[in-house]
């Protein structure tokens, strides 16, 4: 029977005054100790199209599963607890949140949901000595900060860039490509990755078009585009926009092939949901059947939440579980420790194996391609580096 769990998603205004009334209790040391980790995304509407929801949700569930373990560190039980903040995908609200999470004293940061508040509140939380492992966002100017703390569980843009533009041309076996962004660090980044390969290829980008990265209204954008005449169309939007994007495509008639990035797919995943028959997409990790201990992840996450599963729970998931541990290994509550230690970990997670470079980007990190036909989203092609 489903189980209806109640966050609480604190506005970041209202977290931060909050604060101002709230002062941890003495305890003595043979208590349990309670540990905070932060959540930060933009959950706003809960629609079928907004991600964060899906990461939250997977957040919980791994403090849930940590909390039955009984863990001790030095020697002491601890409870963890997550804190979970709607930062409104906002830079400034990103901010306040990331100083209300310093204030609090959380061990650790999930988040944030975008590359744009990833990298608005990097250095707040280094300055704090804190971690913040983003499950979601790939930017690759959030890992080139030189920030010690900052971690990044997706393979980042660059990565994705090469990959897109090699499917491009090899896959796609297209030569003229209309490629348009939606304005955000993220989004301007892939693009402009993908471009770069793409040429480097041989192919050519006949149009060039950014958007505004809350619009919904394609039309201009998507007349100029047609009037190229392009063999394929690349859009570097994810969730609502791209789902919005998607049907401004279909009603401008299919006239060219569709690359989409990974969060532009639908949360009906693997069915294909409105998404047309052809599109392709690149998504982060490998197949969900191929990875062991996932049926039974997505089973107890269906049973105690009434959010649309995605990719993106797992990967919340395994970083809670990474933050965890690296306090167990650390054997200390200090965020500081964590740190350290997730520099070093080798981790395996309901993902796969995981582990980071020198600037907190991942290793490896796989990908695997999906083309929609027949209703239904079908790999095609998997890539590990």
């Amino acid at each position: 029977m489903m189980q209806h769990v109640f966050h609480t998603s604190i506005p970041a205004v209202l977290f931060a005054a909050a604060l101002l009334s709230w002062h941890p209790a003495a305890a003595p040391d043979n208590t349990k100790h309670t540990a905070l980790i932060g959540f930060a995304g933009g959950l706003g509407a809960k629609t079928q199209t907004n991600l964060s929801f899906s990461a939250r949700d997977g957040a919980q569930l791994a403090v849930d599963d940590a909390n039955r373990r009984n863990i001790q560190i030095a020697g002491k039980p601890v409870t963890f607890k997550l804190m979970v903040v709607d930062d409104q995908s906002d830079v400034n609200f990103a901010r306040i949140t990331a100083n209300s999470f310093v204030s609090m004293g959380v061990t650790g940061v999930i988040g944030h949901n975008s590359t744009d508040t990833s990298v608005a509140t990097a250095k707040i939380y280094s300055d704090a000595g804190i971690a913040e492992i983003t499950p979601t966002s790939t930017g690759r100017t959030f890992t080139q900060s030189g920030y010690k703390n900052v971690f990044q569980l997706l393979g980042h843009s660059d990565i994705t860039a090469a990959h897109l533009g090699d499917i491009a041309m090899d896959i796609l076996k297209s030569k003229r490509f209309a490629v348009i962004d939606n304005g955000s660090v993220l989004g301007t980044g892939l693009a402009d990755g993908f471009t770069q390969r793409l040429q480097r290829n041989g192919g050519t980008v006949v149009i060039r078009e950014s958007v505004n990265n809350k619009t919904s209204d394609f039309n201009d954008a998507m007349g100029r585009v047609k009037a190229t005449s392009p063999d394929a169309i690349f859009f570097s939007g994810v969730g609502p926009q791209a789902a919005a994007f998607t049907q401004s495509f279909q009603r401008m008639g299919a006239f060219a092939k569709l690359l989409l990035t990974g969060g532009g797919v639908n949360l009906e995943f693997p069915k294909a949901g409105n998404y047309p028959e052809g599109t392709y997409v690149l998504l982060h990790g490998t197949p969900v059947e191929s990875r062991p201990g996932y049926a039974d992840f997505e089973k107890r996450f269906k049973q105690k939440f009434d959010t649309a599963i995605s990719a993106y729970a797992m990967f919340s998931y395994d970083a809670v579980g990474m933050l965890i541990e690296a306090l167990k290994r650390a054997n200390s509550l200090n965020p500081k420790a964590a740190i350290d230690e997730l520099h070093v970990m080798r981790y395996t997670g309901i993902s796969g194996p995981v582990s980071f470079a020198a600037d907190g980007s991942q290793n490896n990190p796989p990908y695997t391609l999906y083309r929609i036909s027949q209703g239904m989203w079908r790999p095609v092609k998997l890539f590990n580096n």
